[in-house]
């Protein structure tokens, strides 16, 4: 998906107000998919991937391609997320680079 950190944000808000029962356009089944691994990876949801249980459940998506490299992370049910898109292809995956450092840095 190409997007903007933008509009990317408005999709983790709705998440995020959703999981508190306020969502005006992903219904509780919706959410309830993403949220939840299936029966064959417990790590993978609907679109995402997870970690984590309950209230620290964690959902994270990654892109790259020729030039940038991204990386969404929420964690729905205490209403925290972070956005990092980068023009920036280092050729290793997201958390071995920059972007891993600013996860660190912010939710460790």
């Amino acid at each position: 998906m190409w997007t903007t950190t933008e509009d990317l944000t408005r999709v983790v808000i709705e998440l995020m107000d959703a999981v508190r029962g306020n969502g005006r356009l992903l219904s509780p089944r919706m959410v309830k998919d993403m949220l939840s691994g299936s029966s064959l990876n417990p790590f993978i949801g609907l679109g995402v991937f997870l970690d984590g249980e309950q209230e620290l459940r964690e959902l994270s998506s990654l892109g790259w391609g020729i030039g940038f490299q991204s990386m969404l992370v929420a964690y729905p049910y205490i209403g925290k997320a972070m956005i990092i898109m980068t023009n920036a292809e280092l050729g290793v995956h997201q958390m071995d680079g920059l972007i891993g450092d600013i996860y660190r840095a912010t939710f460790n």
